[in-house]
């Protein structure tokens, strides 16, 4: 193939826009793709230069000198040019961002050309903003509970706090801790769902039970704005065949949106309405609504609606994006519709439904009432954490258990060979012996050799928790450990061997 051929072939078959021009900028070639990202094609651009066409409109279409054009005028010195980045307009008027390459050739003493190629970086452009947006809110989201945080902690180090200042410095410590924990586990769940690392524990489940559960989850924020909530339910079979941990994050997810963006004393409605094949969920609120624009994209990623002064819980913009990645993996689908700014959302998930069954009895709602010790266990909690050791020893022991708290991998080994123990709580991210390789010492010590091993840490990868149970521990917990799963796990081990979860 002639080398021309073989150019022509190529620049033909590119997915970057290209146009040869002449010196005075006029078009002489132009490729398939320039036409696809410009709408403009080489009989359009006859009567005027390239760069009075797509880089600038003069207001009295007097035709555009290259020399003022910036590309043009670094062309005109003979220069090339890459990666510059620009604004142009489409036929239709529309603008979009471009990254050009630009350079001028000449040939055996011909006239020289003007190659121009471009790239529309108009989507990268937004995408580069929203992640801009979503790390300015991140920090913020962060930085908010750390306040609260930082000011009881004082208070406690002051020690002049009665009782009841005690208790109220501890509450807010909590509320404000489970709050930047639902963050990240959010950001953990959405790198997961991306990666296809969700693994579903499904079981046949009422979707009243699940409803039930999301709401009691974001009762606070309801009743902090005096929000009404009212759940009906049509006859029919209403369970569905899923991971009930899932399912409620969806729904509480979606209810925390629409308390967030409702006024005080709004009301949210949800409806249950059981058809042949699947169930419909509809969570309807009389908050501020969304644009037609904001609602065809609520459901991507790092989306949020623009935020009132009062409404300062607005979250990272990643909840609905994980609520329609979580319901596609339960085989259904949800969409948001709204009449306008001022007028309300409501968001449909529909889920495949099953036969009807009998209802297990916690069907209505699961406690979270902590279970009785069956038999106190002599616990080694460690951790080079001092604060993070102490506040789970004196949990464990106010639960009935007997605690021995270790700083230093090294001294938790030298202990666990001179005494006996019935469970190790240890953290992963040890310095020196990390919680891995103390484990498996832990394990290797004929006195330790059927002892409950409990990783608690802050890594909560799939990979993590697989690592972990390789090492040789029985449960894999992320910090700070829910007290009821923990106080459960002991249990068991006080009545029963421990089962690897």
């Amino acid at each position: 193939m002639p080398l021309q051929d073989l150019a022509l072939a190529i620049a033909e078959n590119s997915v970057h826009g290209i146009v040869v021009m002449d010196d005075d900028g006029y078009c002489l070639y132009d490729n398939r793709a320039w036409t696809e990202i410009t709408g403009f094609t080489a009989q359009d651009m006859v009567s005027k230069p390239v760069h009075d066409w797509v880089h600038h409109h003069h207001p009295d279409e007097r035709p555009f000198p290259i020399t003022e054009c910036p590309i043009g005028n670094t062309l005109g010195r003979n220069e090339n040019v890459r990666n510059h980045r620009d604004l142009f307009f489409r036929k239709d008027g529309s603008p979009f961002h471009v990254s050009c390459a630009a350079s001028t050739i000449s040939v055996d003493g011909a006239p020289s050309l003007k190659i121009l190629e471009i790239r529309d970086i108009t989507d990268d452009m937004q995408v580069e903003r929203r992640k801009d947006e979503f790390l300015a809110m991140l920090a913020h989201e962060l930085r908010n509970p750390l306040a609260p945080i930082a000011a009881a902690a004082d208070l406690l180090q002051v020690g002049r706090l009665d009782a009841a200042g005690m208790k109220q410095a501890s509450d807010v410590i909590s509320r404000q801790v489970s709050h930047m924990s639902a963050l990240i586990n959010d950001l953990l769940d959405v790198s997961r769902v991306t990666r296809g690392q969700i693994r579903l524990e499904r079981r046949d489940e009422d979707i009243r039970g699940i409803i039930a559960e999301a709401v009691e989850q974001v009762r606070p924020l309801v009743e902090a704005r005096r929000h009404w909530v009212a759940v009906n339910t049509s006859p029919g079979s209403t369970f569905v065949h899923g991971d009930r941990k899932r399912l409620v994050q969806v729904f509480a997810n979606i209810l925390a949106n629409a308390a967030k963006y409702t006024p005080d004393g709004g009301e949210i409605a949800v409806s249950i309405d059981a058809r042949p094949g699947e169930l419909r969920v509809e969570i309807a609120d009389n908050g501020i609504g969304m644009s037609e624009e904001m609602t065809s994209r609520a459901f991507e990623l790092f989306t949020q609606a623009e935020r009132a002064p009062d409404r300062m819980q607005g979250g990272l913009g990643i909840g609905l994006a994980l609520v329609r990645s979580l319901v596609a993996l339960h085989g259904g689908s949800v969409a948001a519709r709204s009449a306008g700014e001022g007028r309300g959302t409501t968001i449909t998930v529909v889920l495949p439904a099953v036969a009807p069954q009998a209802a297990p009895a916690e069907a209505a709602g699961r406690g979270k009432t902590i279970p009785r010790v069956a038999r106190p266990l002599k616990i080694m909690v460690v951790d080079d954490r001092r604060d993070a050791a102490e506040m789970l020893g004196m949990l464990l022991t106010s639960l009935g258990h007997r605690v021995r708290l270790e700083f230093d991998s090294h001294a938790a080994l030298a202990a666990a060979g001179e005494e006996n123990f019935d469970a190790f709580l240890l953290d992963v991210g040890l310095p020196g012996m990390d919680g891995m390789e103390l484990a498996r010492r832990i394990r290797g010590l004929p006195r330790h050799g059927e002892a409950l091993l409990v990783a608690v840490t802050g890594y909560g990868q799939l990979h993590d928790r697989d690592k972990a149970i390789d090492s040789g521990f029985d449960h894999h917990l992320i910090k700070p450990a829910d007290l009821q799963r923990l106080s459960e796990i002991l249990d068991a081990a006080a009545t029963e061997p421990a089962r690897r979860s």
